[in-house]
């Protein structure tokens, strides 16, 4: 399946790839794999535990952590997965808001990026305010 998958999405020819098409996917690919094994690694996080001291509070803090990690290589998973599929849809390359070509540079330094940096900059504005 993955070969089939393969000539499909290098048969896209329509949006700006940094790379060939096939090669942006197996890179989206290795990312995908070792963010999956990473997050088997860490095996599940349990929330049960309330401290009753200041050392299982200390303990509770490190959990914390544990558990905003585990959710950013979730999250970056997702953003993975959904790079994927606009390869496979023809959208890759553009901006999900404004639907103009994300920057060479921006699809270098992050594959799966789905905003432009316009588009990015304002979205994180909006968040702080």
């Amino acid at each position: 399946m993955d070969g089939m998958l393969l000539q499909t999405v290098e048969g896209l020819s329509d949006s700006p790839f940094v790379t060939t098409p096939g090669e942006t996917w197996e890179l989206l690919q290795a990312e995908k794999e070792e963010l999956a094994r990473d997050l088997l690694a860490e095996g599940p996080l349990r929330r049960d535990s309330v401290p009753v001291n200041e050392i299982e509070a200390s303990e509770d803090f490190s959990q914390i952590i544990e558990w905003r990690h585990r959710g950013q290589m979730e999250a970056r998973l997702r953003a993975v997965n959904d790079a994927q599929d606009r390869l496979l849809d023809g959208g890759y390359g553009f901006c999900l808001e404004c639907r103009e070509p994300i920057g060479h540079k921006r699809l270098v330094a992050d594959p799966a990026a789905s905003l432009c940096l316009p588009c990015q900059r304002s979205i994180e504005e909006e968040s702080i305010h």
